[in-house]
């Protein structure tokens, strides 16, 4: 993110701060970050604080999820073949393995496919379909795909097959005049938030909380299988892989989504499942309390880089395994695919900022459509991510697969990707998606015409590409201790929705800095306030980008004396309060977000 471009806004919603410190015990810093987030109240303050699982909204408010229950459910009865047909990413390998467990825990006889992203692509197909009918399944449930599989399902109904599908990706739509016209598959039963008539109140879930909530009916049907206690006991086990779906497919951390996540990494901190054990050792994390941070940074990356690596049933099979020592092997393996993801990821994004800086030196795009031939095509949705975040532009990342041109797209706020790209539809393949992400595949000779349509066809103004720092609080370094960490650890999970708290000091003097990490891609500074409290500021983004911000405000010769310890600039940080542990001590830190010349 080119930082001379952000557009710098404190919050300061209205509240009464000073009542909510006295209620809550809580910080004045503490108290208006909930202020900012609209929680003025105490009683809501208080529910906000601590998340219980009662206040996720009754699943039978989800449309058709009562009948999905009852098909699924006649299904055990009946001694049915079900097949559970789920998706490479982390959402889908979570639904995949909570309906699996608790159709194993039912008695079910019910197995699973994933399809390959390569050479299946996304959701449920014909081939899918066909082996279905050779190996006599009687019913088909997917998760986390389906809503846009209408000539398979067609098909899986052709030979008798009964179809639930449990999705929540947009509907597929055409437009007749102003009209919406939606085209839903032939399912027997489709559970989707997005879809015509929804009820509940919460539509921005992910699939696995989708499945999750099927499931709660079921066991709550199912009371001959299963007694009250073991119905409790798993339904609180499988918010696990609710909460890491709901963190890795960005779903807003508000509502019931937060109670989710919030419930779910304790319950992972602390639950018997060896494969999550595993994982957990793999990253030193088995005494640490986690965060949406690890689920979405660590632990469930692991799980992408299965599917876009190798397969996606490496995941699934490490959830399922019962073995110890079995289960760390495949975390090991797990964590090895990723760290080499990590690699391709940092190789791929480089490529992608030259040809980025190429196209916005030489044109006015709105639209990034950046074509990597030589980019694996499952990494295109990460580095497309990337790209967003350093130059603030919807951008799609195409690659060249074995028979056409694949790609992944990242919006911004504003810009309806999906929407978007259904105007061009005829330039496609396939695709799908939602307004902040999508798919798609397309004929090699239609990728020059897309960058075309879709910048012509843009429409943003200099407001919409303009990123915006929200700031909750001007913060003096003196208030930074652990006592505030721990109260801003109560606001934990943060993530889309629920942003870590930022904070912001004016006037901040840098006496020096250097460069960390194993490429030297982050800095550490030596800052101090105007009050004369001093600290160390971490800065993980673009130590590069850093140095040629202070060279071109402050001189060469400045930056110089700044990495001897010797400078003295004066900047305005944008920054998240941290507390540093070395040798048993804890020493107060900020971790920058951003960074202005300051203008006294």
């Amino acid at each position: 993110m080119r930082n001379n471009m952000t557009e710098w806004i404190l919050k300061n919603k209205k509240a009464d701060v000073e009542r909510l410190e006295q209620e809550l015990g809580l910080s004045k810093a503490v108290c208006r970050v909930l202020a900012n987030r609209g929680i003025a109240e105490t009683t809501q303050a208080r529910e906000y604080l601590q998340p219980r699982r009662a206040a996720l909204y009754d699943a039978s408010l989800l449309k058709n999820a009562e009948k999905a229950a009852d098909i699924l459910l006649r299904g055990i009865r009946e001694g049915k073949r079900i097949r559970i047909i789920g998706d490479y990413d982390v959402d889908g390998v979570m639904a995949t393995f909570l309906l699996y467990k608790a159709l194993h825990v039912l008695g079910a006889f019910a197995d699973y496919r994933i399809p390959d992203r390569i050479a299946d692509g996304y959701g449920m197909n014909m081939r899918m379909v066909e082996e279905a009918e050779r190996d006599e399944i009687a019913l088909l449930l997917t998760c986390d795909n389906g809503i846009a599989a209408a000539e398979p399902i067609a098909r899986a109904k052709e030979l008798g097959m009964t179809v639930v599908v449990t999705d929540h990706h947009e509907i597929p739509c055409r437009k007749e005049g102003d009209t919406v016209c939606y085209e839903l598959p032939p399912a027997d039963v489709i559970v989707n938030p997005k879809q015509p008539g929804e009820s509940t109140p919460q539509t921005g879930i992910c699939g696995a909380m989708v499945a999750y909530k099927v499931v709660s009916l079921l066991l709550q049907k199912a009371e001959d299988l299963v007694t009250k206690e073991q119905r409790e006991e798993l339904l609180t086990e499988l918010l696990v892989p609710v909460a890491f779906a709901t963190v890795c497919d960005v779903m807003e951390l508000n509502g019931e989504n937060r109670v989710a996540v919030a419930k779910g990494l304790y319950r992972a901190g602390e639950c018997c499942n060896p494969g999550i054990r595993a994982l957990l050792a793999a990253y030193e994390l088995e005494e640490k309390e986690l965060t949406a941070y690890h689920a979405g940074f660590l632990l469930g990356p692991c799980f992408n880089a299965a599917g876009r690596l190798d397969t996606a049933l490496l995941g699934l099979e490490l959830l399922l395994c019962d073995n110890g020592a079995e289960a760390a092997k495949r975390a090991a393996h797990l964590k090895e695919l990723n760290d080499t993801r990590k690699e391709m990821t940092l190789a791929a994004t480089r490529q992608a900022v030259e040809l980025a800086e190429e196209k916005l030196l030489a044109t006015d795009a709105q639209v990034l459509v950046l074509y990597l031939p030589d980019c694996h095509e499952s990494l295109a949705g990460i580095v497309a991510g990337r790209i967003r975040e350093r130059f603030y532009r919807p951008t799609l990342v195409l690659t060249k697969g074995e028979s056409c041109v694949k790609g992944s797209g990242r919006s911004i706020e504003g810009y309806s990707m999906f929407e978007k790209l259904s105007e061009q539809k005829e330039l496609f393949l396939a695709f799908g998606g939602h307004p902040m992400a999508a798919g798609l595949s397309l004929p090699e000779e239609n990728v020059a015409l897309l960058e075309e349509r879709l910048n012509a066809a843009a429409g943003l103004t200099e407001e919409d590409l303009t990123p915006k720092l929200y700031l909750d609080a001007v913060l003096p370094f003196s208030a930074i201790s652990e006592e505030l960490m721990e109260e801003l650890n109560r606001l934990e999970p943060f993530g889309n929705g629920n942003p870590k708290p930022v904070f912001a000091s004016s006037g901040v003097y840098v006496n020096g800095m250097r460069r960390i990490g194993k490429d030297g891609s982050s800095m550490r500074l030596q800052v101090t306030d105007t009050a004369g409290t001093s600290l160390t500021g971490l800065f993980f983004q673009d130590a590069d980008g850093f140095e040629e911000y202070l060279t071109k405000e402050f001189g060469t010769a400045v930056v110089q004396e700044l990495y001897r310890s010797r400078g003295n600039v004066r900047l305005t940080l944008a920054f998240s309060p941290s507390v540093d542990e070395f040798r048993g001590e804890k020493y107060p830190q900020i971790i920058i977000s951003n960074y202005k010349k300051y203008v006294g």
